[in-house]
């Protein structure tokens, strides 16, 4: 088993319908490959976890990061593993709320029990930067 997480900015004239919109095939094409995982997007950012074949998801990732949807994809974490964390999700979406206190605590009890304490820790902290209207961070 193999897992990575990235981090990418959202491109211009991205919303909540495109994001949904990309989960829906995601979880069709990655339930065909065996992968697993979930996207949180925050309204300027993704972060995904992806799991499978090492080779699947290398493909994957590849895909992905010629997708114009986002730019500066950033890989923050690669690694062989015994388990999945989401083994129940072919893709699952967390839209983290633009500028709402309590965002990442909101995020954090939606996380699957599998998750490990630092993959926790990652969303948990991708949960919390709460924007403003403008999309600033505050």
């Amino acid at each position: 088993m193999y897992s990575l997480i990235y981090v990418s900015t959202v491109a211009d004239g991205a919303d909540e319908a495109s994001v949904d919109a990309i989960s829906k095939v995601a979880a069709k094409n990655n339930s065909l490959a065996g992968v697993t995982g979930m996207l949180a997007y925050n309204g300027q950012h993704f972060m995904q976890l992806l799991e499978g074949r090492r080779d699947v998801i290398d493909e994957l990732i590849e895909t992905i990061a010629r997708d114009t949807r986002h730019r500066d994809m950033a890989i923050i974490r690669r690694e062989d593993k015994t388990s999945r964390e989401c083994p129940d999700w072919s893709m699952r979406i967390f839209v983290v709320p633009r500028a709402k206190a309590g965002s990442a605590q909101e995020l954090t009890e939606s996380l699957p029990e599998e998750f490990r304490p630092e993959t926790k820790m990652l969303f948990t902290s991708f949960g919390s930067m709460v924007r403003d209207n403008s999309g600033e961070l505050e």
